[in-house]
């Protein structure tokens, strides 16, 4: 029988995965590249500036990095032929950079068959992803899967290429691309280039909104495109307070 795996996003999603009926060995994406120093010509000093770059912006030890973080993305780079492999992402932005990244990490000519699992959203609340799912909900996922094709692949790790590089004008004529893997990707694209969410926290606070968690939720309602968490929003906010 054929391996599988599910690459999900986060560990709360793991989680989420274990109390349902799913089967296949769970690899954990436990990155944050959408903050922070990403160029490197190879993966030894990818890894080593990440390890420096989460250290400094998380006040964690580099040794985890390389135990939390890197041990399971090793796992990626060593998925056996022939396997079965869900990628488990959300739409907004920070769960696609890391997509993108992933993607350039499956062995190529390993005859694998890779999918792309969506979350089971209504409109209102789309960029709450699978936060919102339920055990049924992350089934009825995992039916609606669907297959990357080759074209699909490359896509995902061209735009990663373009964003390692802060290559904008390639992350915009990408964005074009039309592929069933990746939704709202011209919107997610517009949005990384054109809004600043420094600018709308620092102009939260400006206007009187001073108060973190309130901060935090009006970033959530309002750039939730952007997908970022409390430990995102709170370093951008404690830069600005800083500055005041």
């Amino acid at each position: 029988m054929n391996k599988k795996f599910n690459i999900v996003n986060g560990d709360y999603l793991a989680d989420q995965l274990k109390r349902t009926t799913i089967d296949g060995e769970i690899i954990i994406c436990r990155e944050a590249l959408i903050k922070g120093n990403l160029k490197a010509d190879n993966l030894k000093d990818f890894w080593k500036i990440r390890a420096e770059s989460i250290s400094k912006d998380y006040d964690v030890k580099k040794e985890s990095y390389y135990t939390k973080v890197v041990s399971e993305f090793e796992k990626i780079l060593h998925i056996p032929q022939n396997s079965e492999v869900n990628l488990w992402f959300e739409d907004d932005l920070f769960c696609q950079v890391n997509l993108w990244f992933c993607l350039t990490l499956i062995p190529k000519n390993k005859g694998l068959k890779i999918y792309r699992i969506f979350p089971k959203t209504t409109k209102e609340d789309n960029w709450k992803g699978f936060s919102v799912s339920d055990q049924f909900d992350l089934e009825d996922s995992l039916r609606s899967r669907v297959l990357f094709q080759e074209k699909d692949i490359e896509l995902g790790i061209n735009l990663w290429k373009a964003y390692q590089n802060k290559d904008t004008e390639s992350l915009q004529q990408l964005s074009e691309n039309q592929s069933e893997c990746y939704h709202f990707l011209k919107e997610i694209i517009d949005s990384y280039l054109n809004i600043k969410p420094e600018a709308f926290i620092k102009n939260l606070i400006k206007n009187g909104t001073t108060d973190f968690s309130e901060v935090f939720e009006k970033f959530r309602d309002e750039l939730g495109i952007f997908g970022f968490g409390d430990l995102q929003v709170k370093s951008i906010y404690d830069t600005i307070v800083k500055e005041k």
